[in-house]
């Protein structure tokens, strides 16, 4: 299990720890890009274009992996790794839970309560690179519907 604690009280930012792995995620204030800094790596999250449903995950001006929002209506995202490709999707049509599949992951994330930003991903995702880019994007996701509830 990866446990996913919001970096401050009031923080959007979060740090994601399990046996042997130690992550941080941060948003950039007013874009959907931000870092990934992965058992000391630093990723950058860049967004393909403001209206695009494309992300990729860079470090030292190569792409690691990226990541295309299948459609605007759907929460669900292919993560691209190399040759290896990974659905990530909401769990149903009413749930804030996410679920990663293939490639051998079997993961979800979800968050522990209602009333929290405080997650986990929980299940099996091999790679933790992985689990921490799809929990990025998962908590983006979270992010835009916070604002479009506050707005």
């Amino acid at each position: 299990m990866i446990q996913c604690a919001p970096q401050g009280i009031c923080s959007r930012n979060y740090w994601l720890t399990t046996a042997g792995h130690h992550a941080s995620a941060e948003f950039n204030w007013c874009t959907e890009q931000g870092t990934l800094t992965i058992d000391g790596t630093q990723y950058q999250v860049c967004k393909q274009g403001m209206f695009s449903g494309k992300w990729a995950l860079e470090s030292g001006g190569e792409v690691v992996m990226h990541a295309n929002k299948r459609s605007v209506l759907t929460r669900s995202f292919d993560i691209f790794v190399g040759q290896q490709v990974y659905l990530m999707s909401a769990a149903s049509i009413f749930s804030r839970k996410m679920v990663i599949t293939g490639n051998g992951a079997d993961g979800m994330i979800a968050k522990v309560h209602a009333w929290t930003r405080r997650a986990k991903i929980t299940g099996v995702v091999p790679d933790f690179r992985v689990a921490c880019f799809g929990f990025w994007l998962t908590a983006l996701m979270w992010r835009r519907e916070e604002k479009s509830a506050s707005g």
